[in-house]
């Protein structure tokens, strides 16, 4: 950990230098130069650098296995120092490693070197803390400047990220309509759940009408999160400007475009002439309807919609629950625990800022290693409600074609 580059002492000591320099006459001679050396003795504290101690080995599973294995989890579980730092388990971490196919070596552009184990190390490690850089110098071994690589996901696997991996799919959408119509919903066509997210940012400096939510009252910005009744959340769209409605971005991801060309044919259908059947999505009220889109009865309701209204409702939390389980897995990405101002540091020092910082590629990156997670753990709480299971996790890589089997429930 980096040492104080003062105390709290120090600095109630300059302040009082500082206060007697003001006292004194600044056109006297005589008092220019002892107002001269209160002054440069008040500001000595306040002009060093805070130093980094670096800790003498960096990350590998090998570490992690004989530290393991001292605490006497040679087996790991999730109540370890493993599972609670990195996310997975330990018996998972070397199958992440390889599933994330990284190079041997990883070069920065600031021109770091790293291994590909390490660089998946250090990513789980920094999403999953809600610290700054300067708290994980003596576990990484590595100084500040090092401690950046969320790029390669995106490089390696833009079929996770972007509409492929909502469309790759479709072949599964009768499954995940039965489903949910044996849950007892009315809906006999609805594949998953759809909602927009506003995570809370830190102000910025400039532009803060573009992220300030006049609704929720905070500056922020907005994604766009999907999931299926297995459990997995596919097609992470955003970041979009938090000023801007759910239906915004809506229409920006064009998910409703490509699932009416996925079910009637068009440029994003997974098969030449769709699936010839229309399946839909269900949101809250602030979303649009159509054919493919199906929301929430609002303003005067006739019994039928109120009772449609109240068996949803419950369900349509699914949605709440996948960006739980990313916010919960990957504390890095809730900017409010960020934004909290340490002791003698100016506020958002440690806040995760819009303007210095490539949010774009957070959530994206976080919502492909929670898809892992639910792989690796055969399931998560949606899975279980709705009872289907998720793909085995070189299939979910790949983007397919994938396993859709009932839950295995003991």
């Amino acid at each position: 950990m980096p040492s104080r580059a003062y105390f709290l002492g120090e600095l109630l000591e300059s302040k009082f230098f500082f206060g007697m320099a003001n006292m004194l006459d600044s056109d006297s001679e005589s008092d220019f130069d002892v107002q001269d050396e209160l002054v440069v003795t008040g500001v000595e504290p306040l002009m060093r650098r805070r130093t980094q101690e670096i800790g003498p080995e960096r990350l590998s599973v090998a570490r992690l296995q004989r530290e393991a294995a001292a605490r006497g989890h040679a087996g790991d579980d999730v109540s370890s120092a493993t599972y609670q730092n990195y996310g997975f388990h330990l018996r998972w971490l070397p199958i992440v490693i390889a599933a994330l196919m990284v190079p041997a070596v990883i070069q920065t552009v600031g021109g770091h070197l790293f291994t590909g184990e390490e660089a998946v190390l250090l990513l789980l490690l920094r999403f999953r803390s809600d610290d700054g850089f300067d708290k994980m110098t003596w576990t990484t071994g590595r100084n500040i400047s090092a401690l950046s690589e969320v790029e390669h996901v995106h490089n390696t696997f833009p079929h996770l990220v972007n509409h492929r991996s909502f469309s790759s799919w479709s072949p599964h959408f009768h499954q995940f309509a039965q489903a949910f119509t044996d849950y007892g919903l009315p809906i006999q066509n609805l594949i998953g759940f759809i909602d927009g997210k506003l995570w809370a940012v830190c102000r910025p400096g400039r532009y803060q009408n573009v992220l300030y939510s006049g609704h929720k009252r905070i500056h922020g910005i907005k994604t766009q999160g999907i999931i299926f009744p297995n459990g997995m959340q596919p097609y992470p769209f955003g970041p979009v400007n938090g000023s801007r409605h759910d239906s915004t971005v809506l229409s920006r991801s064009r998910i409703v475009q490509i699932l009416h060309d996925l079910c009637r044919g068009g440029p994003f259908a997974w098969m030449p002439g769709g699936l010839g059947q229309d399946y839909c999505l269900f949101g809250d009220s602030a979303y649009p309807i159509s054919a493919f889109l199906w929301r929430m009865y609002k303003g005067a309701m006739t019994p039928a919609q109120q009772f449609f209204n109240s068996t949803m409702s419950p369900a349509r939390v699914t949605v709440e629950w996948g960006f739980g389980k990313i916010v919960n897995l990957w504390p890095f990405l809730d900017y409010r625990k960020k934004s909290k101002a340490r002791p003698l540091t100016p506020p958002h020092t440690h806040a995760l800022q819009v303007l210095l910082s490539p949010v774009g590629l957070y959530f994206p990156v976080a919502n492909v290693l929670t898809n892992m997670h639910t792989c690796l753990a055969r399931g998560n709480i949606v899975s279980y409600e709705f009872g289907l299971a998720p793909p085995e996790l070189h299939e979910y890589m790949r983007g397919g074609p994938y396993s859709c089997e009932p839950h295995d429930i003991f």
